[in-house]
Order: C-alpha cells, then structure tokens, then sequence
C-alpha cells in the first residue's frame, strides 16, 4: 500500500472460509486504506481496479466501498489523503511511539465533503492533468540525469 497507488510485486496468499469471501472481496472501486503506521501517513489510500481475480484484503487494511451515485473513489481518496483528511485521522488516532493507527469507528466518522458530482468530477479531471504532467516532468528530468551521467562520464574520458 502506497500513497495513491497499490505495489502489487510481491503477493501473498491466505486461506480464508469460503462464507467469509464475500465480506473481504474487493471490487473495482474500492478505497483500500491503511489501518496505521508512521502518523504522516495516516489517510493513505489507493483504489482497487480489479487487478486480481476473486482478490481480498488482510486485517490491516480497510475497504471503503464508497456510494458511487454520491461519492466518486477517486475524489474520496485525494480528500482523505489532503491536509484535511490527514488532520483528522492523526487527530483521532491511538498513538504509541512513532505508530498512529485508527480504528473502524473512526474512520467511518470520517467527515467527508461531498461537492456535486459535476465538482468531484471536474476535479478528478483536474487532478488527473496534473499527475499527468507530474508524471512527464518525472520521466524528463530522469532523462536529463542520465544524459548528464553519461556526457560527465565521457567528459572525465577525455572523450568530449
């Protein structure tokens, strides 16, 4: 679980009771969020796409199967990975040392904004163009490192 996305390289299996797939299934959709951890990440969320077949969550790990004519996932999980979800969650949570966790009481009073789905839509749009461009200006300055490196290297060759 990462912050906006699911690492999904190493997966494990469990064993679980057939009567009880259904209630820990997840669904394309559904907000996966981390019960706890370092407090600066409380609010993390990602959404499941359906990535795996017949696929479900450990103990760890809330499912939010948001209402989907009110309430889009991806809105839902920018906002409780913003300022004002992050506050509420530390707000609320159990803290030990260097851990803060939250519990299922305390997440479903999670106070959640709920615009007009043309606004949430209209954001997510928004949203999106920026990652995308987030993402692109990532990929160029990895290439222009590596362009660099190797002029570097072959500057110190005497190539250049």
């Amino acid at each position: 679980m990462k912050d906006g996305y699911l690492d999904l390289s190493d997966i494990k299996t469990i064993a679980i009771r057939n009567h009880e797939i259904e209630k820990y299934r997840l669904l394309p959709g559904d907000l996966l969020m981390t019960e706890g951890g370092d407090p600066d990440k409380l609010g993390r969320a990602a959404i499941w796409r359906g990535e795996i077949d017949t696929c479900v969550h450990q103990n760890h790990i809330y499912k939010v199967r948001p209402n989907r004519e009110r309430l889009l996932p991806e809105y839902l999980r920018e906002l409780s990975g913003s300022q004002y979800g992050k506050s509420y969650f530390l707000q609320v949570a159990k803290k030990t040392t260097g851990i803060a966790t939250i519990n299922r009481t305390q997440l479903g009073k999670f106070p959640v904004l709920v615009p007009s789905m043309e606004h949430q839509s209209e954001f997510v749009r928004q949203f999106d163009a920026v990652r995308s461009i987030q993402s692109q200006q990532a990929a160029a300055t990895q290439k222009a490192e590596a362009t660099f490196n190797a002029l570097l290297g072959r500057a110190f060759q005497g190539e250049l």
